[in-house]
């Protein structure tokens, strides 16, 4: 099989695990956004909110808006850095943790049964190298000169 073809199938099968959660979290009646935030501070992670939208791919005024919603109803709190007072950390409250539990445990256990099958098949090796063109994919995009038309 070409290159191409390969990154095409990579690529689709990609697409189809972003789907995959956008469909749970539309049927469990949640924001495929709001689904990732808590995802990423489960069960008890403290992250800036520069971190979330970096690793976890969610634009900041989405984050933002997700943030002010979930504080409201004492879901999450900011807390700032010690060493700077521009930078928050975002935490998960017990509310928030008794609230998303449920959700995430039903994410956990259909990711925990899919994993399960994979790595079945083709060990530790499949993450590292999804891990691994993660990386490579983002550099190599990183260093591309683009410009807007």
């Amino acid at each position: 099989m070409r290159i191409n073809e390969l990154i095409r199938k990579y690529t689709i099968a990609a697409f189809k695990v972003d789907g995959a959660y956008a469909k749970i979290a539309s049927k469990l009646g949640l924001n495929e956004s709001d689904i990732t935030l808590f995802y990423a501070l489960f069960p008890n992670y403290e992250l800036s909110q520069k971190r979330i939208c970096k690793e976890w791919q969610i634009p900041k005024s989405t984050l933002n808006t997700a943030l002010k919603k979930y504080q409201k109803l004492g879901y999450l709190e900011l807390v700032y850095l010690p060493n700077n007072k521009k930078e928050m950390n975002v935490k998960l409250t017990e509310e928030g943790v008794s609230y998303i539990k449920p959700y995430l445990t039903i994410i956990f256990n259909a990711e925990e049964k899919a994993m399960k099958e994979v790595l079945d098949k083709y060990k530790l090796d499949f993450v590292k190298a999804c891990e691994l063109y993660a990386d490579s994919i983002t550099e190599a995009f990183n260093k591309l000169e683009v410009k807007n038309e």
